[in-house]
């Protein structure tokens, strides 16, 4: 099954970052995903990331096509309905310089960080934020198992 690109920028950007990967400190732990233009690492043997390449459809230059690549990292797994577990999470997000935590469609919490790609796509800041995004991940499933006894959720690492 051939990947569907909805522009050419999001094709460029998902190709560099392919590039990069491949010949990078990821290389032995990548998959790429031929359904979608995905790519999951793993990171220290436990951290799973996701790095999808997506296009950016509504941004302020109507006459430029636009992709964003953005690397995720599932937090926690299971019941994280807690609202002081919420709350905590949402103040920590006043503290990160670059992404934030989020809720996926299934209610799980991850840390994601997005980047320009296309054109514009930086290896240095690719590769920042795919380490930077596992470092939090890593950081904040502890954080979250000694604040919130780690023993009503599982914490995903």
């Amino acid at each position: 099954m051939a990947i569907s690109f909805t522009n050419q920028a999001q094709e460029l950007a998902y190709q560099k970052v392919a590039d990069y990967l491949a010949s990078s400190l990821f290389k032995h732990s990548m998959r790429v995903r031929t359904d979608m233009p995905r790519f999951d690492l793993l990171y220290n043997g436990s951290t799973l990331i996701e790095v999808d390449v997506l296009p950016w459809e509504v941004h302020p230059w109507n006459d430029s096509e636009l992709a964003t690549v953005r690397a995720a990292s599932q937090i926690t797994v299971g019941n994280t309905s807690m609202a002081a577990v919420t709350h905590f999470l949402l103040a920590e997000n006043r503290k990160m310089r670059f992404g934030a935590f989020q809720l996926d469609e299934s209610g799980q919490v991850v840390f994601a960080d997005s980047i320009l790609g296309g054109d514009n796509l930086d290896l240095l800041e690719l590769q920042t934020c795919i380490l930077s995004v596992a470092a939090i991940a890593n950081s904040y499933s502890d954080i979250i198992a000694q604040q919130f006894d780690g023993a009503e959720m599982a914490i995903a690492s």
